[in-house]
Parts: C-alpha cells; structure tokens; sequence
C-alpha cells in the first residue's frame, strides 16, 4: 500500500511541476529516494503512466492518461451536459471557455473550447488548475467550505507571475468579494498575457461541481470586456444546472 501512496505521489509532482522531469526533480519534489523513485517509475513505464523516451533522459506523463480522460469524459453526466451549451456559447462569442470539476480534493480542467481566431489561448485538458491563481479555480476555492479552504491553504502559495495572490490575508479578503459577486478575474496572475472570467457550477441543490470560465489574450480582452461576459457565463451555469435537475439518471 505504501508503495501504490508513493507512485501517486510522483504522479501528482508531474501534475504541479510538468510536463517534463529528471530522476533527480522525481525524487526531490516527491520527497522519495532516488532508488525508489527509479524502481516505481520503471513500473509506471511499463504500464503507460510514464514515458522517457531517451534512455536516463527524462521523464513525462504517458499516453495511459488519454485513455482515462476519454473514459472520465464518456462517463460524467456534468460534461454531457455542459459540453453542447459552453460549444454554442464559444461559438456565438468566438471566444474560448471551459469547464473545471471539482472532485473533493482538486479542480481539473476536464473539457475546452476553443474560438475559431487565431490569437488564443490553449490550455490542456486534464490540468490540475491552482486554485488561487486563475479564475476558474478561485470561481471554485470561494465557494468551499471552511475546512476545505484551511486545507487548500496549508500548502505553500506559489507565485505564477508578479500578478498572482500568494498573501493569504489579501486571497482570503478577494474570496470573500468572490463568492458574494459570484464571479472570479484572473488578471494575468496564471500567465503574463493571459485574462480570464469564471464562475461557480452548482447543481439545483447548491452543491459545489466546478466552474466554467473563459480565458483569452490580454492583447485583445480588457478587464471591462470581461465583466460583459458574466451574465452569459451565469446564464449557463443555470442552464446546465437545470438539465441536471431534469435527468436525475446522470452522475451529479
């Protein structure tokens, strides 16, 4: 069992600090031994979780996590859903919006869609988002319970950008902003370059599922732009909230 903790754990530092790794970053950030780190990812290899295609060159996520993100995908109810509404929303807007899930421990951006222009902004499916530097991910860290903030704050803060939040006091006091105007900016604080909006996805019950949010170039998006685009995000959320109540039968 500590052996399976251990592997997830170097899973879990490619998900921070990817996509591509050293023996030596393996060992450091997962705080395992290097032999140890070695024999589990020689395991993780063989079964597709890992890559490394030079021999002692290093190391990446496998192709094994695209067969899970299609099976995640085929199988959540919340992304049947969602999916059709946030396309036609992209569409109409030309602007790229996504969806991120919380799962009870971390938010993932679980599907993008992206505007047809091309000045974009293209983030990968299957990121694990950080919480207090985006917009999605504190459209989601606002509304979390106590306990699950504490949590969340217990770990170091790490600063993206000059942009990026990392005085709790001053994250706590724009989470509280957030979750009465129920709407989150991130004003390049993940990226130089990069504006987002995002807010909460609740089922009808008021239970925290994710949030979806669009991102786009500073070049082109301003702040004031941004806000213009709140009431079609809530105008969704509320949609797809809807669906959900009427198809009892999807995983929500």
């Amino acid at each position: 069992m500590n052996l399976i903790k251990k592997a997830f754990d170097i899973l879990d530092v490619f998900l921070v600090n990817g996509p591509e790794l050293s023996l030596e970053e393996i060992s450091k950030l997962s705080r395992i031994n290097k032999a140890t780190s070695r024999r589990i990812a020689v395991m993780l290899i063989q079964n597709g979780c890992l890559r490394q295609p030079v021999k002692r060159g290093k190391y990446s996520l496998g192709m094994r996590f695209l067969d899970f993100s299609g099976a995640i995908k085929r199988n959540n109810g919340i992304i049947d859903v969602a999916g059709p509404i946030l396309n036609e929303l992209s569409k109409s807007m030309n602007e790229s919006i996504g969806i991120a899930l919380w799962d009870g421990s971390s938010a993932v951006l679980c599907q993008f869609f992206h505007t047809s222009r091309l000045l974009k902004v293209v983030p990968d499916e299957g990121t694990k988002l950080g919480m207090h530097n985006s917009s999605m991910g504190k459209a989601i860290l606002a509304n979390l319970t106590e306990h699950e903030q504490q949590r969340y704050f217990s770990r170091p803060l790490r600063k993206y950008t000059d942009n990026t939040i990392t005085d709790l006091d001053n994250l706590k006091q724009q989470l509280s902003q957030i979750k009465i105007e129920n709407v989150a900016f991130d004003d390049e604080e993940f990226a130089i370059g990069v504006r987002g909006v995002a807010v909460p996805l609740k089922n009808r019950r008021g239970e925290m599922l994710g949030s979806i949010g669009m991102i786009g170039p500073s070049a082109r998006i301003r702040p004031s732009t941004l806000k213009e685009w709140v009431p079609l995000l809530n105008n969704c959320t509320a949609e797809i909230a809807r669906q959900l109540d009427y198809n009892p039968s999807l995983k929500h």
